[in-house]
């Protein structure tokens, strides 16, 4: 290559600019391949524990396990391998009788008896850990962890039906393009996917917070729909977002819940995934909340590079359908006739439809966007409401025994009998335990003063309900008249003489759930807006501009504002709510 001091000008910059072009590539080349995003780190403390995780996604099966330390992931003491032919009673038998040998190996070796085969390579694991005391703790935290790997081979293949709408959602809201992996770790994928706690879906949302943001009734469940499902699964992350500032927290919200990641976050003084993973000690934060952050980077490493681990493998093609508001209650009998689509085709475009509409014992809700083929005859709601008979066309959900016509519609109609909703079917079930606060970030519990903060909705008698006290009782312990209004945020004192600590608790929490519940049976969040006060702004004045806001979704939603003292300039997040359609 020709020097550039020999060169002329041109020469010469063209070549200069040649020279910054193959360093940067060379740069690029050298970079680590999996090299983390910043806002989702991987913290090289954390790599023994996503390590193990690639191990359980991709090396075993449904039909083996690993015994391993609970605390430290590189350490596994083997391989339970199990019979699928056999009980589920001789399964455990077998696990429990080879996690007791491996206790007995701890136990042995925290006694300080002489190192065999087997010691000697638990010794080596534990490495710098090495040591009685630790021994004991391991004998008592000898788990079992089931493989996932053909889950999660079958998982990636299904992921190509809502990959393109996961991203999209996803880029709309401006949230990293990673998230896309988090269905692998709730339900390999499987949009029937049920757990045994009653988590459902793609997205394993429980039902009081899916609520938030979903259609969940006696007719739909959106739940099941994995479109919809991931519109409220980013409605729900980016939420955690905000509130707590941290992708790792966030996403680790969304097992253990927003309030518990602001308690772990604020009793370690620390947003340091790796510190609160560590240190972090509570009753409801175990095991799977502890790994909900490292499964996440260890399924997204293998989502990103599934050939390395599984090979040659296609992904589903992308789900396509077309879609078509239904015009008024419609028994899915009538829809099937009209649209001359098989009820088996229907059933699988139509996820959220529950059985009882596919047993007549409820219609298709008015407004319910009904999917059909892609291919075929253009539909509207027009065209589809002038095929239907007008008998078919109801104006409410069948109510004991009673049908109600639209409006126009004057005929005699048919009076379906209407059964129970069955219990909710068994289905696969998912690895990690699901958020059980409903979304809610507040936090009920006693601080070690035998204080609280006043929450929205709350008054002086209900304290003293719940604790079991004369309302002026509670009055003087805090100095106040017992007619007096609780402002939001302050302190209250509470006195245990006629309940214990988390009996109130309890009650305090199911007060508010119940106050929720209530409310979220006719509106759902469709998203939020930003709010900048304005000077002469109030608690009240705002209540009086979003109408249909209660203050303790103000409050959820800005758990750090002092909105009983607003000033001008103030960025107040605000959600959207819409009316659920009714029946």
């Amino acid at each position: 290559m020709p020097q550039p001091s020999r060169l002329h000008g041109p020469q010469r910059s063209l070549l200069l600019l040649l020279h910054v072009l193959i360093s940067v590539c060379l740069l690029l080349c050298v970079a680590p391949l999996q090299a983390a995003p910043a806002d989702l780190p991987r913290p090289p403390e954390l790599e023994r524990d996503v390590q193990f995780w690639v191990r359980v996604y991709t090396q075993v099966t449904t039909r083996q396990g690993l015994l391993h330390d609970e605390y430290n992931l590189a350490v596994v003491y083997g391989t339970v391998y199990l019979d699928p032919e056999a009980s589920s009673t001789a399964r455990r038998e077998l696990i429990d009788g080879q996690r007791d040998h491996w206790r007995a190996v701890l136990r042995r070796m925290a006694q300080g008896a002489p190192d065999d085969e087997e010691a000697t390579r638990v010794r080596a694991m534990f490495g710098n850990e090495a040591a009685p005391e630790r021994f004991v703790q391991a004998a008592e935290g000898v788990r079992f962890q089931l493989g996932q790997a053909d889950r999660f081979r079958e998982g990636i293949q299904r992921s190509g039906m809502w990959g393109p709408h996961i991203a999209d959602v996803l880029a709309s809201k401006g949230l990293p393009p990673e998230i896309s992996a988090l269905p692998h770790v709730e339900s390999s994928f499987d949009p029937a996917a049920y757990s045994k706690v009653g988590a459902a879906g793609l997205w394993q949302f429980m039902r009081s917070t899916g609520r938030r943001f979903l259609r969940i009734d006696d007719a739909v469940d959106e739940r099941m729909d994995p479109f919809r499902a991931t519109e409220a699964a980013a409605q729900l992350l980016d939420f955690n977002y905000r509130l707590l500032g941290s992708w790792p927290l966030a996403l680790t919200a969304y097992n253990h819940g927003a309030a518990g990641m602001r308690r772990a976050r604020d009793a370690m003084q620390t947003d340091d995934i790796v510190r609160i993973v560590r240190g972090y000690k509570s009753t409801t934060f175990g095991f799977a909340s502890r790994n909900f952050y490292v499964s996440f980077l260890a399924a997204s490493e293998i989502d990103r590079n599934p050939q390395r681990y599984f090979g040659n493998l296609d992904r589903h093609l992308e789900a396509r359908f077309a879609e078509v508001e239904v015009p008024a209650f419609v028994p899915v009998a009538a829809l099937e006739r009209v649209v001359k689509i098989d009820r088996s085709t229907l059933k699988q475009l139509n996820p959220a439809l529950l059985p009882s509409v596919w047993r007549g014992q409820r219609v298709v809700p008015k407004g319910y966007r009904l999917r059909l083929p892609a291919q075929g005859t253009t539909w509207t709601p027009q065209l589809l409401a002038a095929k239907l008979a007008p008998t078919e066309k109801l104006a409410a959900q069948p109510k004991n025994g009673k049908v109600k016509l639209a409006a126009a519609d004057t005929q005699p109609q048919p009076t379906p009998t209407v059964a129970p909703e069955p219990a909710v079917p068994a289905g696969p079930v998912p690895r990690a335990p699901v958020v059980t606060d409903g979304g809610d970030p507040i936090d009920y519990s006693v601080a070690a003063d035998n204080s609280v903060r006043v929450a929205a909705a709350e008054t002086l008698a209900r304290h003293a309900d719940w604790l079991g006290i004369a309302v002026a009782r509670l009055a003087e312990i805090n100095s106040l008249k017992p007619a007096a209004a609780l402002p939001l945020g302050a302190k209250l004192k509470v006195d245990f003489a006629r309940v214990q600590r988390a009996q109130y608790e309890q009650r305090r929490r199911d007060y508010h759930r119940q106050v929720q519940s209530a409310y979220f049976a006719k509106y759902r969040i469709a998203g939020t807006e930003v709010y900048i006060a304005r000077p002469g702004d109030s608690l009240w004045s705002l209540t009086q501009r979003f109408t249909q806001i209660p203050v303790w979704l103000l409050q959820q939603y800005n758990p750090d504002v002092n909105l009983s003292a607003l000033r001008q300039g103030l960025r107040i997040v605000v959600p959207r709510v819409e009316v659920l359609p009714a029946g």
